[in-house]
């Protein structure tokens, strides 16, 4: 189940591209929310500051390859009892072995720092480490209201309803990929009436800790409708070519630049993920250039080690302003910080990536393996 059958490879690519916007944007708001001024002008250009929408790029892309990887097998399987546990267990050893690093990562920071620097102690701190919602973050139940805002590992929200995105997979791909046209349909005005309503209520969709997990849910349903797309080759005559990647591209830099509405954003990722998937040509070239391939490859390191990197870089601001009576950041200085940040973000990933996602995925999927055989030898 683990081999991704015609891979398509420059989605890879986009996705490591979607990670470092991310990890842009929340360096932004580490310099803005700590009265340094933004990285980025905000009055300029929102190219940065709404960089928190490709998170729904990502649960776009998730219910689209997850389609494609495990669709075929949830549609004509007659052991649905041991594919459900097979597909859990292989989604469970992709995302939780580096969430649970990480956390371990910042038990001690949060034990230590405060004693050793006792002046980064402020209601952030008190907010980012309570030490109530390490349990949450642990069940992956962080994206469910459980605390009044973000915590720990504050990017890991989106960790924890991707897992329960997938749990409603085994139930939501055998009925997009066996249903007809007009549930396909119902499915996709039911997923597309909970974004709008959400965004109707909030005027954005940059809703993480308390409903985050039901935009992870109706953007990968719609992912996964969005494959069947992709299936029957809708528009792929016209999708397919560079001219339609590039102004799909360049819509969306437009929308990020003038701030549009977020809701916007979401049939111009749809199209650009189609673009992506279709084009056979100079596009699908470039994203398939080793350095942007590797992005990818190591796209959910970067996404979840800047989380960590965030809070080291936010609470040390702290520290240089109470301590050291810095209030004022020269642009060569933020610059200094700000290439600080995606160095080591970008470091720690490709060494968790290879010391820490795959050799604990490939430990523990051998070890399903191996029970799985003795259990068969045994009956």
């Amino acid at each position: 189940m683990d081999q991704q059958p015609n891979y398509i490879t420059s989605l890879t690519s986009l996705r490591g591209l979607a990670a470092l916007w991310v990890m842009l944007f929340h360096l932004d708001v580490i310099f803005f929310y700590r009265d340094f001024g933004p990285f980025i002008p905000h009055e300029l250009t929102g190219i940065i500051t709404k960089g928190y929408r490709w998170v729904d790029f990502f649960f776009l892309l998730s219910g689209f390859v997850i389609s494609h990887v495990y669709g075929a097998a949830f549609a004509s399987s007659t052991d649905k009892v041991n594919l459900i546990k097979s597909f859990l267990w292989a989604r469970f050893t992709r995302i939780y072995p580096l969430h649970l690093f990480i956390l371990v990562l910042l038990i001690p920071f949060a034990a230590i720092v405060p004693v050793l620097f006792p002046a980064v102690v402020d209601g952030s701190w008190e907010t980012f480490m309570a030490w109530p919602a390490l349990l949450d973050n642990l069940l992956l139940i962080n994206a469910m209201n459980q605390h009044v805002y973000l915590s720990w590992n504050i990017v890991s929200w989106s960790i924890g309803a991707e897992w329960w995105a997938y749990v409603c997979a085994c139930f939501i791909l055998p009925f997009v990929f066996k249903s007809n046209l007009t549930y396909k349909s119902i499915a996709l005005v039911v997923s597309s009436a909970v974004l709008f309503g959400m965004f109707s209520i909030r005027g954005h969709l940059d809703i993480t800790f308390d409903y985050g997990w039901l935009r992870c849910l109706a953007e990968f349903t719609v992912g996964t409708i969005v494959y069947q797309v992709f299936v029957h080759r809708v528009g792929e005559a016209w999708l397919s070519k560079n001219t339609s990647f590039l102004i799909t591209a360049l819509l969306i830099v437009i929308a990020f630049h003038f701030g549009l509405s977020d809701i916007l954003l979401i049939p111009l990722f749809i199209a650009l993920l189609l673009c992506a998937a279709y084009n056979n040509e100079i596009i699908k070239m470039v994203l398939e250039k080793k350095t942007l391939r590797y992005l990818g490859d190591i796209s959910y390191s970067i996404y979840m080690m800047h989380g960590f990197w965030f809070l080291v870089f936010w609470f040390s601001l702290t520290y240089l302003k109470s301590e050291l009576k810095i209030t004022l950041l020269a642009v060569p200085l933020k610059l200094g910080l700000g290439v600080s940040f995606v160095s080591s973000t970008i470091i720690s990933a490709h060494y968790t990536y290879h010391y820490i996602e795959i050799r604990a995925r490939q430990l523990l999927r051998n070890a399903w393996f191996l029970k799985n055989e003795k259990s068969t030898v045994n009956g």
